[in-house]
């Protein structure tokens, strides 16, 4: 009687084109900000928890660390000692991209699976009990692959002068793929959190939590609890919020 197509713009337009009512969602690619005064000792535990939750397939998990470049090397130190390994030299960051990207499209042997599962593929050094994996992408957008969704516990990192520059940052990679999806803010200031609510293109925006076990629906927010977000017209969906059987 009703379609829900949970998965690729192709499995929605095949939904949409069905002669059945349809309701369809798009892919996600959240950009996590880190402003300059939230509590990064709080912050970045968050995320990690956000990315590595079930290895990273889900939509609403965090893609990019978006972080204040005066503060960035504290804030990736933050990271190692809480079970990140960052992908330093230029050649681990082209076995990344070559590992997680087939033709521009995430590769099917990496969805879902572990960073030792990773590592393996790519031929990295990755400590056992590692997390997740950062590497700091080269520019936002089309200026590096890693802007794009990674189904996997892997994150691109980018560093920011001012809140605008952040926006734009995520925004860009926005553009790329996830429009309409959501993206994930860890801050104090009520004045960025309004800012980056009207600024960004996306239909939820996470304040505070790690997104990928939020966004979809939480105790501690207001989001109706479900694993289909809409992406609304940004994302060529018939809906923008959470799908409930309302």
């Amino acid at each position: 009687d009703v379609v829900v197509a949970t998965g690729g713009g192709a499995m929605v337009k095949a939904a949409y084109s069905s002669g059945k009512p349809a309701y369809g969602v798009g892919p996600g690619n959240v950009q996590c900000i880190i402003d300059k005064d939230s509590t990064y000792e709080e912050a970045v535990p968050k995320i990690i928890t956000g990315r590595c939750f079930d290895n990273g397939i889900i939509c609403s998990g965090e893609q990019s660390v978006i972080a204040p470049a005066e503060d960035l090397d504290a804030i990736l130190e933050l990271f190692r000692q809480n079970g990140a390994w960052i992908a330093e030299s230029e050649a681990d960051k082209a076995k990344l991209r070559q590992t997680i990207f087939e033709g521009g499209m995430t590769a099917k042997d990496v969805v879902g699976q572990s960073v030792a599962t990773i590592a393996r593929l790519a031929d990295l050094p990755i400590p056992e009990g590692t997390k997740v994996i950062l590497a700091k992408a080269d520019g936002p957008g089309e200026a590096d692959l890693l802007s794009k969704e990674k189904m996997c516990p892997v994150m691109a990192v980018y560093g920011y002068t001012t809140f605008d520059e952040a926006l734009s940052i995520a925004q860009t990679n926005l553009e790329l793929e996830g429009k309409g999806h959501s993206a994930a803010l860890h801050s104090h200031n009520d004045a960025h959190i309004k800012e980056a609510g009207l600024a960004l293109t996306v239909s939820r925006l996470v304040i505070n939590q790690p997104s990928s076990t939020s966004a979809g629906g939480s105790l501690f927010n207001g989001f109706a609890p479900t694993t289909t977000l809409g992406c609304g017209t940004w994302g060529n969906n018939i809906i923008s919020e959470n799908f409930t059987y309302k």
